[in-house]
């Protein structure tokens, strides 16, 4: 059992609490680069915050861009949104277009005739190959099944027609009931998955020693036709989705028929557009606002700055100088709309930005290409790797930097507190030693004294 030890018995000397109050009194420079860390630390998370904010704006701001064929937002309009509607973009013109849809894309069914008790019923008594052909010319992939008579089943023909490597994308076979509960009708069910006569279309056949599968019946894939005012003879495509007759416009074919799609500005969506930019600029100013603050803390004796994470960086500020100085240089040629001022937006005296979406509305509807010119400007400078916004939010950008010079700081800090304790571990080692040496040189007297003492009284 291990001997209780207790410093200065010998000297009186409390020297466990004596190492104990100089070691600490070494550490205090420790505990001041422990605090310098949570600080770096803590500007570092909101640097990672702030960076998260800019690549959300960006995000906003980029459809603006002219790359990017922005301006004042496009809607299209369909007198009848059964036959086809019109995704426009701002790059469309302000138009009017007839169409006369004659026939829509689809896709190709089909089935072999003979019926089937159930999916597990075997498909034939002879034995050979079934041929399914999906689309033609270079587009054309054959899929291939082998029956093995009086052995496979429906189930299995069509998982080994799914199996073909060529079916995937083109075609799936499946297994259907056409009857009822009570009396099964069983068919293998062929489907293309591409529309359009090109990749669409598809035959079905078997060899002849598969006597049950002779007869088919197909419901042949199609391509869309359609007529458009202004342009001689038909327009065929195999998608309901045309982007590629007139620029920035997209018809979607619905069903045959006859519509006018009517292409004008949505300054409301556009409006919508640039409220949400301003709502997350507005939320960057207010989480630079609080957590750029230095609060004075006074007690009797002293006074201590209480800075907040990022108090001490200019990253945030040099932004909000950047932004708005694109705001304010953002312009166009317009008649009536040459910059942000005549769109409806103001700033307020708490540096967040102000957006009247009425007086905007009424600048597009006086001037829309003066106010498309000032949006993509304004995307132009701020947005893309050419922006405002990249320079900070790019690797090596000035987050980035900050935050790397940051990581430095935090390293030499917590080398310097490694270095600290080292010293001070020695530092205690040989306090320990030294006190152990008095005590034991102390006890050592005192016994000597004791002794001498003895020796005088008996005398």
């Amino acid at each position: 059992m291990p001997l209780a030890q207790f410093s200065g018995l010998a000297s009186g000397i409390d020297s466990a609490s004596l190492i104990d109050a100089v070691i600490e009194a070494k550490q205090i420079r420790n505990d001041l680069r422990r605090q310098d860390i949570e600080f770096l630390e803590s500007e570092n998370d909101s640097l990672e915050e702030f960076n998260t904010q800019l690549l959300a704006l960006d995000d906003l701001i980029e459809g603006f861009r002219t790359s990017n064929n922005g301006g004042i937002a496009k809607s299209g309009t369909s007198t009848d949104p059964a036959v086809a509607t019109a995704s426009v973009g701002s790059n469309a013109f302000n138009a009017t277009y007839s169409l006369d849809v004659t026939s829509v894309a689809d896709t190709a069914t089909g089935s072999f005739n003979n019926s089937y008790a159930s999916a597990d019923t075997v498909v034939s008594a002879g034995s050979g190959d079934v041929t399914v052909t999906v689309g033609t010319g270079a587009d054309q992939v054959v899929l291939t099944a082998t029956v093995t008579g009086g052995s496979t089943t429906l189930e299995e023909l069509a998982t080994a027609l799914n199996a073909d490597t060529d079916a995937e994308g083109r075609a799936v076979a499946s297994v259907v009931n056409i009857g009822t509960t009570a009396t099964p009708d069983y068919r293998l069910l062929v489907t293309t998955l591409e529309s359009g006569e090109a990749k669409g279309t598809l035959a079905i056949s078997a060899d002849p020693a598969l006597t049950e599968l002779q007869t088919t019946t197909i419901d042949q894939a199609t391509n869309a036709v359609f007529t458009l005012s202004g342009i001689t003879g038909s327009i065929t495509r195999d998608s309901n989705n045309i982007d590629d007759v007139i620029s920035g416009v997209t018809f979607n074919v619905l069903d045959t028929g006859s519509t006018n799609v009517s292409i004008g500005n949505d300054a409301s969506k556009t409006a919508d557009e640039l409220s949400q930019i301003v709502e997350a600029f507005n939320e960057i100013v207010s989480f630079i606002a609080e957590n750029n603050t230095v609060d004075r803390v006074e007690d009797s004796r002293d006074s201590t700055n209480i800075f907040a994470s990022l108090a001490k960086t200019r990253v945030d500020d040099d932004f909000l100088s950047s932004f708005r100085g694109a705001l304010l240089s953002a312009s166009s040629s317009g008649s009536e709309v040459g910059s942000f001022s005549a769109l409806g937006l103001s700033t307020n005296r708490d540096g967040t930005i102000e957006f009247d979406e009425d007086e905007f509305i009424e600048a597009v509807a006086a001037d829309s290409d003066g106010a498309a010119g000032v949006l993509r400007d304004f995307g132009d400078s701020v947005s893309g790797i050419s922006g405002t916004l990249f320079q900070y939010t790019k690797l090596s950008g000035f987050i980035d930097v900050a935050q790397e010079s940051n990581n430095n700081q935090i390293e030499n800090l917590n080398n310097s507190i490694a270095q600290l304790d080292r010293q001070t571990d020695a530092q205690r080692s040989s306090l320990e030693k030294q006190f152990t040496n008095l005590e034991s040189v102390t006890g050592a007297l005192q016994a000597q004294q004791s002794a001498l003492s003895g020796i005088l009284a008996s005398l």
